[in-house]
């Protein structure tokens, strides 16, 4: 989850699950990976944080999209210029 994601997710919430944000926050450790791993089990166990995790597909499995008219790459270098 991006920051503004989070972000986006703490304005949608009520006051007082903000306040509980702030808290956590608080409360984190001194180490930064530590700290967001805390914050982030913490957020998850009090229902305020929903962890999505895309579907993984491995190269083998994807297939190219066909599309008709010149390459795409081709396209994207003349609408860059």
């Amino acid at each position: 989850m991006s920051v503004t994601e989070v972000l986006e997710a703490v304005r949608a919430m009520t006051p007082h699950e903000r306040e509980q944000i702030r808290l956590l926050i608080d409360n984190l450790s001194d180490n930064p990976a530590d700290a967001e791993a805390q914050a982030l089990a913490s957020l998850q166990k009090a229902g305020l944080l929903h962890r999505r995790t895309a579907p993984r597909r491995s190269v083998r499995e994807r297939k190219p999209i066909e599309i008709s008219g010149k390459p795409l790459s081709e396209t994207i270098i003349e609408e860059r210029r």
